[in-house]
């Protein structure tokens, strides 16, 4: 392979690694929409129990597809950048696709507070939360 051929190779995966980057965050925010929508029908005083049941059933899932396909994202875009920083390893250049955590280190940053967790985790304890009450929600319609 040319030099020429592996620096177009070395882009289509660092553009491949931003889309799944982008992709990672898209999920949640959609997901949170999607939650808001469910929990005001669940929780409002009209709502039928059937409906109940369906609304939060339905937010137990979308929590649950959400959670998946964010990682799923993670998983890609972790892959794609660990090939890169490997590729620049190589190559001789300068790592920047290293992971943040090293990228910070070198510049003497350290995360405090709510900073020093992992973003995706925090995301997905909130959806399932979020799935946790809309469980909640349904099984308080068939309870009562």
């Amino acid at each position: 392979m040319t030099t020429e051929e592996r620096l177009v190779q070395y882009q289509v995966v660092a553009a491949r690694r931003t889309t799944y980057d982008t992709m990672v965050w898209q999920v949640p925010g959609l997901a949170l929409t999607a939650q808001a929508f469910l929990m005001t029908i669940g929780l409002a005083p009209g709502t039928g129990r059937l409906a109940r049941v369906a609304v939060g059933l339905l937010s137990v899932v979308v929590a649950l597809m959400a959670a998946q396909l964010l990682l799923r994202h993670r998983q890609n875009e972790l892959a794609d950048a660990k090939w890169l920083e490997s590729f620049e390893r190589a190559s001789g250049w300068e790592t920047v696709h290293m992971p943040a955590t090293a990228r910070a280190a070198q510049v003497g940053l350290v995360p405090s507070g709510l900073a020093r967790l992992r973003s995706y985790r925090v995301w997905i304890g909130g959806l399932s939360t979020f799935g946790l009450i809309g469980l909640a929600i349904a099984l308080w319609a068939v309870i009562r």
